[in-house]
């Protein structure tokens, strides 16, 4: 069996089993699980909870102020105006980039886009991190051919990705996986993007990023990065000096700002600052529309393939997954499904405790990445 094979199939498993035979399966290791929030998913581990319920949910405000609908308002508004004003510009190619990442959301986002402004010319780029699920794969691959849009695919050098993931799981800092390795990542792919668009003279990058994603990761309110972030140089990710890890060349992989004018710098835009929509509507119209298999909209399909790993070294090194502050902000936003999301959490710190369902995916991702379970305090393996 194929690698590719071996991470499908104990994907899918997983899935089933957090989905299906995780909710009587917990009844009997309660004494292994974490007591969490009863309203959001946060675990005692990360928060102390009183009468059950965490600080966070005790002090959330269910009712958005008028002052946050009107500038969403406005926000629509500027989104719609930024993207007519592109498609006004006949000369150009490609109006957008739009990163595409075979997903549920960026398969959401390129038909929602083709359906409002048709006249709008996107080139979709997808990054392979060389870790990429094969399931996103063979969704990029047939929604494009849907679609009917340009597309390009940007692979870097294994060796510098695997240099990357290895630096960054072994030196996380206090936000854990999510702070450390898929920051890495996420700035990696961008400034892939930017470099691009650059090149290309393609103005704006859109990604489809969540608000609560923009909150946490990028400390954003709006849906547009700002010309002076972009005219800086990207010197350091997660506190890491960036010229530690790598040399001149792989260097050249990540954004520098000052050497492109002001006019070729791209600006990223997330359409999903404007939507605001709860995760569970946009698995529902994934699904509705066709667009992915049922199952498929699944994070844990879609996603590189590092993530399980990564939620296992947090609950191992950090007690939670770092990773539970982004969802459970959307469970308290009411838009993710907190049933769900929790479920997978506890199996996660389950595995973690018990060495069960790490699979020998894990296995050679670690060999990739010149690991062994020991290295990052894991249970089981050879």
């Amino acid at each position: 069996m194929l690698a590719a094979d071996h991470v499908v199939r104990e994907v899918r498993l997983l899935e089933f089993f957090i989905r299906h035979l995780w909710p009587f399966y917990r009844l009997f290791v309660r004494n292994l699980l974490t007591p969490r929030c009863r309203r959001c998913i946060l675990p005692e581990s990360y928060t102390p909870l009183v009468g059950g319920i965490c600080f966070y949910c005790r002090e959330t405000n269910s009712t958005p102020p008028a002052a946050v609908k009107r500038d969403k308002a406005e926000m629509a508004r500027a989104f719609d105006a930024l993207i007519q004003q592109r498609i006004a510009q006949q000369d150009p190619a490609y109006h957008i980039m739009l990163l595409f990442s075979g997903g549920k959301d960026s398969c959401y986002m390129l038909h929602r886009l083709r359906q409002t402004y048709p006249a709008l010319r996107i080139l979709a780029v997808t990054v392979d991190n060389t870790f990429m699920s094969p399931v996103a794969m063979e969704n990029v691959r047939e929604l494009i051919r849907r679609f009917d849009v340009d597309h390009l695919m940007l692979r870097p050098r294994a060796a510098t990705m695997e240099k990357m993931f290895r630096y960054a799981i072994t030196h996380l800092n206090a936000k854990g996986c999510a702070g450390t390795v898929d920051q890495f990542d996420g700035d990696f792919f961008s400034d892939l993007a930017r470099n691009l668009a650059a090149r290309m003279e393609i103005p704006y990058i859109f990604w489809g990023l969540s608000p609560t994603q923009l909150e946490q990761i990028l400390g954003l309110d709006d849906f547009l990065t700002d010309p002076a972030d972009e005219a800086r140089p990207r010197e350091a990710v997660a506190g890491i000096r960036l010229r530690d890890v790598f040399d001149e060349e792989e260097m050249h992989y990540w954004w520098n700002g000052p050497a492109w004018p002001s006019d070729r710098r791209p600006q990223m835009v997330f359409p999903f600052q404007v939507w605001d929509l709860p995760e569970t509507f946009i698995k529902k119209e994934v699904g509705r529309l066709g667009l992915m298999p049922r199952g498929d909209e699944s994070p844990l399909m879609t996603n590189h393939q590092l993530i399980p790993l990564m939620g296992i070294v947090d609950m191992v090194q950090l007690g939670y997954s770092s990773f539970e502050p982004e969802f459970a902000a959307m469970v308290r936003r009411g838009q993710a499904d907190r049933t769900y999301w929790l479920h997978l959490f506890e199996t996660m710190e389950y595995a973690a405790r018990s060495g069960r369902f790490l699979g020998k995916s894990i296995d050679e991702i670690l060999d990739r990445l010149s690991l062994q379970r020991a290295d990052l305090g894991l249970k089981g393996g050879r």
